[in-house]
């Protein structure tokens, strides 16, 4: 029984850019929830009983996200080196022979953790999860080939691989000379490859298997998301939401919560101590609200939708479905929003909004999201200067920084990203991704002339 778990949370996130200067990712909210609280719960049905976190950039963030937790512990590292140097950090506070570890920002199913946590036959006692790659590109992930249920070769983003590694693994002492033989970079690749100066445990795995070591390969059945870019938030959002509606078969009503006659509601619903759900509402369950939220004046909600405390969805407002409404958010005056609304964030005047938006952001009346081009294709993204197609509808979101600002009709066209503290001014259409501290406006140019009666005639 594995009951030591290591969550390695240290990181940037510099391609989830315009989150990563403002989150560490462990503490992205996915269905209003920070990551690693999923990754905690979910660890903790497996009978994992005590967790480490190794937190480094803006670390504080996830020291709040884990307040309160039993059995878990933070440890700092306080020079970012790697996930294999992180691990080592680790392991200093750890007894046990075996134990767990997890990337903190992946998400993944219960059911395989649990076939990961008990993948051990015989005297195996280390395990990686792996997802059949598919259609899927491997030059985007660090990657393995796989033998009789065993991984035979480990490669960093190569041109060709059948699986991918999932950050997720069963490990034993038994790695630690790998671990402190890391070389502080991927030697693991392909010609051609140009690893990045960071010692990554995959690079220890693979020299425990090349120095004889055997790693048992657990297949994904479940749902598994890397978050890597912003659109994988997206997806991990709907992901988890679609998830948590299939679990969800009856009504679970807190004290003080009510609902007016008057209100249409079909499907189960959670709500929240003191929410107020107002007549001429319609709901698709399921949908989970915190405490004290007011669904009012003809709002309209759809399924999976979760809501957080004290947020308010007013005045004939559309919520898509499979969407995140933070704590305090507001919704109202017939907008319509579809994905993630973080913690703060204001949506209405007849806006419509898709994607992602950032904690506190303000948009201003009539601000509309592009989502379709007319030529029916995904927008190509530059993420650290590398252009992008992504595979996914959420390829064209919106995503806006924290504590962002949009002024009166102004127009966001499909794909655009939008760095925190940066303001988008009243009329402007945006077609690039604006820089964090930006503030973009349009310069008018005025004709003037004299008018009047004479004009007509008089």
């Amino acid at each position: 029984m594995i009951e030591t778990a290591i969550i390695l949370a240290a990181g940037r996130g510099s391609k989830i850019w315009p989150y990563g200067d403002t989150w560490p990712k462990a503490a992205l909210p996915v269905a209003n929830r920070p990551i690693i609280r999923w990754q905690i719960d979910t660890l903790k049905k497996c009978g994992v009983k005590n967790i480490v976190v190794v937190i480094g950039h803006l670390g504080g963030q996830v020291r709040d996200a884990v307040s309160g937790q039993a059995g878990v512990q933070c440890m700092e590292q306080k020079s970012i080196g790697g996930t294999a140097d992180a691990l080592m950090i680790g392991l200093a506070f750890v007894k046990d022979q075996e134990f767990a570890v997890i990337y903190g920002d992946v998400l993944f199913a219960e059911e395989d953790l649990r076939s990961l946590l008990q993948a051990a036959p015989d005297k195996e006692t280390t395990a990686a999860l792996v997802q059949p790659l598919g259609a899927n590109p491997p030059h985007e992930w660090l990657c393995a080939n796989l033998e009789n249920q065993r991984i035979a070769q480990i490669l960093g983003h190569p041109r060709e691989a059948s699986h991918r590694l999932c950050g997720a693994y069963r490990l034993s002492r038994a790695m630690l000379p790998r671990l402190a033989d890391n070389p502080g970079l991927m030697t693991s690749v392909e010609v051609g490859n140009m690893p990045p100066l960071e010692s990554e445990l995959a690079e220890s795995i693979s020299r425990f298997i090349q120095n004889g070591g055997t790693v048992r390969a657990v297949e994904t059945k479940g749902y598994f998301i890397d978050i890597d870019k912003p659109w994988h938030l997206l997806e991990a959002n709907s992901a988890m939401l679609k998830d948590m509606g299939l679990k969800l078969l009856t009504n679970e009503i807190a004290p003080g919560a009510k609902v007016e006659e008057g209100a249409e509601i079909a499907g189960p619903v959670v709500l929240g101590e003191g929410t107020f759900i107002g007549r001429g509402v319609k709901i698709k369950g399921p949908l989970w609200t915190g405490k004290n939220v007011k669904i009012v004046d003809g709002a309209i909600v759809g399924a999976n939708t979760i809501i957080g405390d004290g947020a308010i969805v007013r005045e004939y407002c559309k919520i898509e479905p499979e969407s995140a409404i933070g704590a305090r958010c507001v919704v109202g005056h017939a907008a319509e929003f579809g994905g993630i609304l973080m913690d703060g964030a204001y949506s209405y005047h007849y806006g419509e909004y898709w994607g992602i938006i950032g904690r506190s952001a303000d948009l201003g009346a009539a601000t509309v999201c592009g989502n379709l081009r007319f030529d029916d294709q995904n927008t190509l993204h530059r993420i650290k200067g590398r252009r992008e197609n992504p595979n996914s509808h959420c390829a064209n979101a919106s995503y806006l920084g924290d504590y962002t600002r949009t002024g009166v009709n102004a127009i966001l066209m499909p794909g655009v990203k939008v760095g925190p503290y940066s303001i988008i001014g009243a009329g402007v259409i945006l077609q690039e991704d604006l820089p964090n501290n930006t503030l973009i406006y349009v310069k008018q140019e005025l004709a003037r002339s004299t008018w009047g009666p004479q004009k007509y005639g008089w």
